[in-house]
């Protein structure tokens, strides 16, 4: 049976998040508002730079799945130092690779990184987008406890066919430890 550990990436293993991430952005255009042609041309040192920030929690956070020692998923956040937004954290790059899926691994990454959110004293509240027609994305966000606020209508264009894009947040709860708790907002 395969062995499955969360990790957040040592920065000398920058390749391998930099693999996923252009491997996710080239099989699945759809569910990423960055495209794979923008982020092939990137310079080593933008890659770099991104994988020893997220190491340093410096404003964000990227969680790998690892299955026998081979990367396997993905999820990150990212939050502001500005006075009026420091208290929301945005979610980026979900991507568990189609072999690995149906497994609880999405599910495992997501959880970790809301449990590392809430740890953040200034983040109360988490945000993401997620594609519409992305039936599993959705029921997995909504199963944690984000709720859809709004919905933009073809915010994305892939090979020239709009893409709606779902907004979801999911608000911490007022609490001492709010590891253990998160709550929806209730529907207007």
């Amino acid at each position: 049976m395969a062995m499955c550990s969360l990790i957040e990436l040592p920065t000398n293993r920058w390749q391998e998040a930099r693999a996923l991430r252009l491997h996710a952005l080239r099989t699945a255009p759809s569910a990423f508002a960055a495209s794979y042609v923008d982020e092939l041309a990137f310079a080593d040192e933008i890659w770099l730079a991104r994988a020893d920030s997220a190491a340093r929690r410096a404003g964000n956070m990227t969680w790998f799945a690892q299955v026998d020692g081979e990367l396997a998923g993905m999820a990150g956040a990212s939050w502001s130092q500005r006075e009026k937004t420091r208290h929301v954290a945005q979610v980026y790059g979900v991507y568990v690779l189609p072999a690995q899926r149906g497994k609880g691994i999405g599910s495992a990454l997501m959880q970790r990184l809301l449990d590392e959110l809430a740890r953040i004293e200034q983040v109360e509240k988490v945000s993401l987008q997620v594609n519409s027609a992305s039936r599993a994305a959705l029921a997995l966000y909504t199963k944690l406890g984000f709720v859809t606020i709004g919905t933009a209508i073809c915010e994305l264009k892939v090979d020239g066919r709009c893409y709606d894009l779902d907004y979801m947040e999911l608000r911490f709860q007022q609490a001492e430890d709010k590891r253990l708790t998160t709550v929806a907002m209730p529907e207007k």
